[in-house]
């Protein structure tokens, strides 16, 4: 019964360890495929707009009419 007694905090702490890092590594996947769906959905809009105003740069800065 001792070696229970002596086991049984290590034990406990690396469960929840292993459930937190878990939980840290599931949220960083999820977040990583919200990202590439963000990018995703960024570029087909940019390629909308660019098929749309027939040119590759239109982010460009514009000139000032004012000089």
């Amino acid at each position: 019964m001792e070696y229970v007694a002596v086991l049984l905090p290590s034990v406990a702490i690396g469960i929840i360890f292993y459930f937190v890092m878990r939980w840290a590594f599931r949220a960083d996947s999820s977040e990583r495929k919200a990202h590439a769906a963000s990018d995703d959905d960024a570029r087909q809009w940019y390629e909308k707009i660019k098929s749309r105003e027939g040119s590759g740069e239109i982010f460009l800065p514009r000139e000032d009419s004012d000089s």
